[in-house]
């Protein structure tokens, strides 16, 4: 070969090493069509550092798979943190696919320190980049109570736009987290750092969730008391002996007694015929003086002893009630044969006295017979 063709051989080579760095550094966060390079570096470059020497030296810069300082990195080759952002949408037109062309303002609902997709059904992503992660974990998708409401309130309006984000430069230092925006409003991607974001794509949230259980009526759970019942120490004695019960009813009465409603009338008491009337009082038949009574010698005056006073003979009112008590005690024969002699026996007793009395009327009229004679 000759020496004049040389140079030019050397600058060929140059723009093929060249190009595809160039390629790599102009991918732009906002255009979400031009995707990041599939170039995949020298052949036998280690982890970091410069291709066969092994790590760097402390106090270098990490280069996360980069060979020199200030590399774009490939994202296939790419080893330093990761992170996943979940950005929730109302789309544009309903009846649409979730999309970049599709969406409005996004926020930011879930941020993963990973690589993931909120499902390993690839058929469920549209418009993602054409190059993908080549391992990443699946992560579903949770919404607070904010977002359930509005995505059970409009079930097929919501897309989920998912961006897998790293740094892409070697060397250079960066907080991950602070490069993951939380609103982003189309046109504008919200990546403003270059060669961040790594790969993306979009899912209607209506297939990424079961909606009937995501909005179905919460069911209030039961009050569980936080302090038991103090129990009994000592239980209650269960009897041991249960009560008997009449196994046959006693039998009502079928007619009740009629209760009386006019008292009973007090007979009237009535004389009978056992009670003996008292006899009326004769005076006693004055003896005929006689010759021998008038012979006899008078007899020394003696005082008289006073008359006895009659005995007082029951009245007829009296008599009404012994017959009135008679009646209204039980009438038995030998209670009335009883009221009966009691009867009589006061009639005799007022006889008795009669004639006594009499008998001393006599005996003084004849006394005064034989002073005056």
């Amino acid at each position: 070969m000759k020496r004049h063709h040389l140079p030019l051989v050397l600058l060929t080579a140059g723009a093929l090493l060249v190009a595809p760095a160039a390629a790599a550094s102009a991918t732009g966060d906002g255009d979400r069509g031009w995707h990041t390079s599939t170039w995949h570096g020298k052949p036998g470059k280690g982890e970091t550092g410069k291709p066969g020497k092994g790590p760097s030296k402390p106090g270098k810069p990490e280069l996360c798979g980069g060979w020199k300082a200030g590399q774009v990195i490939p994202w296939d080759a790419y080893t330093c943190d990761k992170a996943t952002g979940y950005f929730l949408y109302e789309k544009k037109d309903v009846r649409r696919n979730a999309g970049w062309s599709n969406s409005t303002r996004q926020h930011r609902v879930a941020l993963h320190p990973v690589w993931a997709w909120p499902t390993a059904d690839d058929r469920q992503r549209h418009e993602a980049s054409s190059s993908l992660p080549r391992s990443y974990e699946v992560v579903p998708l949770v919404l607070d109570a904010t977002d359930t409401a509005a995505v059970c309130a409009e079930p097929g309006a919501y897309g989920l736009q998912v961006d897998l984000v790293g740094n892409g430069i070697a060397g250079r230092t960066l907080d991950l987290a602070s490069a993951v925006p939380t609103v982003i409003t189309p046109p504008d991607g919200g990546f403003h750092v270059k060669n961040t974001l790594a790969f993306y794509g979009h899912y209607d949230v209506a297939e990424l969730l079961d909606l009937d259980a995501l909005c179905a009526p919460a069911v209030p759970p039961v009050p569980v008391p936080t302090t038991p019942a103090p129990e009994p120490t000592t239980p209650a004695p269960a009897p041991t002996t249960p009560a008997p019960v009449p196994t046959t009813p006693a039998p009502e009465p079928t007619t009740p007694a009629p209760a009386p409603t006019t008292p009973a009338p007090v007979p009237t008491p009535e004389p009978t015929d056992d009670v003996a009337e008292e006899p009326a009082e004769t005076p006693a038949p004055a003896p005929t003086p006689t010759a021998d009574v008038s012979a006899a010698p008078e007899p020394t005056a003696t005082p008289a002893p006073a008359a006895a006073a009659p005995a007082p003979s029951p009245s007829v009112t009296e008599r009404a009630e012994v017959l009135a008590a008679t009646d209204d005690a039980p009438r038995s024969r030998g209670q009335v044969l009883a009221a009966t002699g009691t009867s009589a026996l006061v009639g005799l007793l007022a006889a008795v006295g009669a004639v006594a009395i009499g008998a001393v009327l006599m005996i003084l009229r004849r006394r005064g017979r034989t002073t005056e004679a």
